[in-house]
Formats: structure tokens, C-alpha cells, sequence
């Protein structure tokens, strides 16, 4: 890898807030899934139709698809984790594309 000078402004700010992402916030690699069950008590609201509403954690874990529930004291967590997760993701983004134009230019030079 060359010097930062030769990164452009946008590739060294994705690659900043990437680094200061994963040092200074929680990350968790996962989608979140809202699903909605019955409970079986007759005399409940949702045998009318009104679900029990919760949160599930997807994620993959060794090598297998897994549904986490996510009790409501910890929802906060697992929602700022995951955003983190959804940031560095597109900082990610951001730096593929420029290391890609970058090779790209580099080999026109080359023609």
C-alpha cells in the first residue's frame, strides 16, 4: 500500500470513520428480522388478530443461518451494533471503489 497522500480525500475520510468505527463502537455482523407470534392463551389479544411483536437477530455462525432473539432490555445494543455493522459496510464500499478506479488508471497507463 502507498502513502496516504496518494489516497484521495474521499478514500481517506471512508478509511478514517471505517478505523474509528470499529475501534469505538459495538459491531455485529447480522440482519434484524421483526416477527410477529401467537402466544396460545385463549382469552389473549392476539387470538384476535393483534401478534406479539419481537425482534430476531439473523446472523450466520459456523458456516449455518441462525435466528437470535433479542430480549427488549438488550434491542438497543443489537440495533447500534448492526448500524455500525451497515456503516462500515458502505465505507467499505466506498474504498473498493476507489482502489478499484486507481487500478483501473493504472493500467491505461500502462496501454
Amino acid at each position: 500500500m502507498k502513502h496516504r497522500t496518494v489516497l484521495s480525500e474521499k478514500e481517506r475520510r471512508a478509511r478514517s470513520r471505517a478505523t474509528q468505527l470499529i475501534h469505538d463502537k459495538p459491531l455485529i455482523v447480522g440482519g434484524l428480522v421483526e416477527m410477529a407470534r401467537t402466544c396460545g392463551k385463549p382469552k389473549c389479544k392476539c387470538t384476535a388478530g393483534e401478534k406479539h411483536k419481537s425482534w430476531y437477530l439473523s446472523l450466520r455462525h459456523k458456516g449455518k443461518r441462525k435466528m437470535i432473539h433479542i430480549p427488549r432490555a438488550c434491542e438497543e445494543d443489537i440495533f447500534e451494533g448492526i448500524k455500525t455493522y451497515q456503516e462500515v459496510w458502505e465505507r467499505m464500499g466506498l474504498i473498493s471503489d476507489a482502489n478499484l478506479e486507481r487500478i483501473i488508471t493504472s493500467l491505461k497507463g500502462k496501454e
